[in-house]
């Protein structure tokens, strides 16, 4: 039994090989999606949207199909029940206090970026829904910021345990999910 339960501790732990392949992906999805905010009409073709995704209409239903909430704290509450994990797990795993789950009349700023980036990473959302979760609380990731993409490539490659998410930001931008500023 005692056997059985360290090697089930171990198996949950990521290698040291896929961190390194997480961090040169990332450095990757980086120099692909990193540009500089736009000035003057230069860099206007960044602000096109796609024709269509369906990830994107999905969420759209899903937002459409609960009243259209606008309350981040109310939005995760709802991800919660719905997905049946427990504001004690995401607490946990991710450091957080539970006043990030205070709902307040005015959502926005009544959360830090790092703590709304944490629930949603405990939620585990894909990018469509994690950038509508963070937009109501006054929240983006932008194409202009490394964290901010390192945070996004995670979203977008199912990276969701915080001590994978932290070692990735680490090697490559030098902070942790909990430094991440607004």
């Amino acid at each position: 039994m005692i056997l059985m339960s360290i090697f089930s501790k171990l198996s949950k732990k990521t290698s040291k090989k896929q961190l390194e392949q997480f961090c040169s992906d990332a450095r990757i999805f980086i120099q692909v999606h990193y540009v500089r905010e736009k000035s003057k009409g230069k860099y206007a073709f960044n602000t096109l949207k796609l024709k269509s995704d369906p990830d994107r209409e999905k969420c759209k239903d899903w937002y459409a199909s609960h009243g259209n909430p606008d309350n981040f704290q109310e939005i995760a509450r709802l991800y919660m029940k719905e997905f049946n994990i427990s504001m004690e797990y995401i607490l946990q795993e991710y450091d957080l206090i539970s006043s990030c789950f205070t709902i307040h009349k005015n959502s926005f700023h009544s959360i830090e970026k790092w703590e709304a980036i944490a629930i949603c990473f405990g939620l585990h959302l894909n990018m469509e829904h994690t950038k509508a979760l963070l937009e109501t609380a006054g929240y983006a990731l932008t194409n202009s910021s490394e964290t901010d993409l390192i945070i996004r490539f995670c979203f977008e490659n199912n990276i969701y345990k915080r001590e994978d998410i932290n070692y990735i930001l680490k090697k490559l931008a030098d902070k942790t999910l909990e430094e991440i500023s607004s």
